[in-house]
């Protein structure tokens, strides 16, 4: 006979997302809206995430629990391993609860629920200052583990001051880039597009920069017609339909040189995709928008914080110093799930375990 622990947590619900979620889309932004209105998990976004790179193994499970209401989108890894559905084009875990889940047991109550018998759940790439869970979980069987760290930029005070206080070798070579293309009466030239009709173009031009690029040479660049390109014309449709999205353009003498495309929500931007146009690299294009896209940002006190959302690059730090830790957080069926697999990494690799390495 089964413990009544055991039926208590059995509250979750798993089908085929692509089947479901469009149904459950308003449950799921209410719960979203309910933890912040973080605008990566606006189904939005999801759905065209599910529609270019899901199909019918990611789940969608759902707990209409009123203590502990809460929906996520998952996958099987492999037997009895399952984790958040994780496109890479999805920054933040694709999980939503309608409360804090302070000691783990919510996730512990999820991991029980799923199908077959589920030995490990992650819920993948939580921002700490928006996440469900807490970095710090004192259930015996779940663990944070270190994902990135990310960059990010908090617009205060005013643009002369922010801009002092970049490196002089970033004015400098700006200020003397644009000396030289005056000189050569180079028109420079920053567009905005914000309408949902403007985006198919916008997209199609992005594209031709990526595919021009290292990226189009690695195969993973955005094109018109692919997954990627399909999806952001999809997601900037939606929330330039909503006043929610603007597609930057740099141009020079009228040929495109840089593109950011952003999203922003509630005074924050985010900037999802950015490329530029290497051909051009001698007049540092993207560096340039870049600048006039602060200077414009700081005029117009709309937004409050830009975040990146990706590890931290060189070309992060010219802009700002902001940095915090991401993280996963993994939850175990039984806390000797976790001791058996630090046990077995530590047999794989003993020198690393040894010198404390990560």
């Amino acid at each position: 006979m089964k413990s009544s622990f055991y039926r208590d947590t059995m509250t979750w619900d798993f089908k085929p997302a692509m089947d479901v979620f469009p149904a459950a889309a308003k449950d799921w932004d209410a719960l979203n809206c309910a933890r912040g209105n973080h605008l990566l998990l606006d189904s939005r976004f999801i759905n065209p995430l599910l529609s270019c790179f899901g199909g019918h193994h990611v789940l969608l499970g759902i707990n209409r629990n009123s203590n502990r209401q809460g929906m996520a989108l998952v996958v099987k890894q492999r037997p009895g391993i399952w984790e958040t559905f994780q496109p890479s084009q999805a920054p933040v875990g694709l999980i939503v609860l309608g409360y804090r889940d302070e000691t783990g047991e919510g996730l512990l109550e999820l991991t029980r629920s799923l199908p077959g018998y589920a030995l490990e759940f992650a819920a993948l790439q939580q921002d700490p200052d928006h996440s469900c869970f807490p970095k710090s979980l004192n259930l015996p069987g779940v663990e944070t583990v270190e994902y990135i760290h990310t960059p990010r930029l908090s617009i205060t005070g005013t643009f002369d001051d922010y801009w002092n206080s970049r490196s002089s070798n970033l004015r400098h070579n700006l200020a003397r880039r644009k000396r030289r293309m005056v000189e050569q009466r180079l028109t420079l030239e920053l567009q905005s597009h914000r309408k949902p009709e403007a985006v198919a173009h916008c997209i199609r031009e992005y594209a031709q920069l990526e595919s021009a690029g290292w990226k189009g040479k690695n195969g993973t660049a955005v094109t018109e017609d692919n997954a990627q390109g399909k999806f952001y014309r999809a997601v900037f449709e939606n929330f330039c339909d909503s006043g929610e999205a603007v597609i930057f353009q740099w141009r020079i003498d009228g040929r495109l040189a840089a593109s950011d495309l952003c999203l922003h929500r509630d005074g924050m931007m985010i900037v999802l995709k950015t490329a530029y146009d290497e051909e051009l690299n001698q007049f540092s294009p993207a560096l340039m928008m870049r600048e006039q896209i602060m200077r414009d940002l700081y005029q117009s006190g709309t937004i409050r914080i830009i975040e990146f959302y990706g590890r931290v690059m060189d070309w992060h730090t010219k802009w700002c110093e902001e940095v915090r830790t991401m993280y996963h957080v993994n939850c175990f069926r039984q806390p000797w799930v976790a001791g058996m697999r630090k046990l077995i990494g530590k047999f794989r690799n003993p020198v690393e375990m040894q010198s404390g390495a990560p």
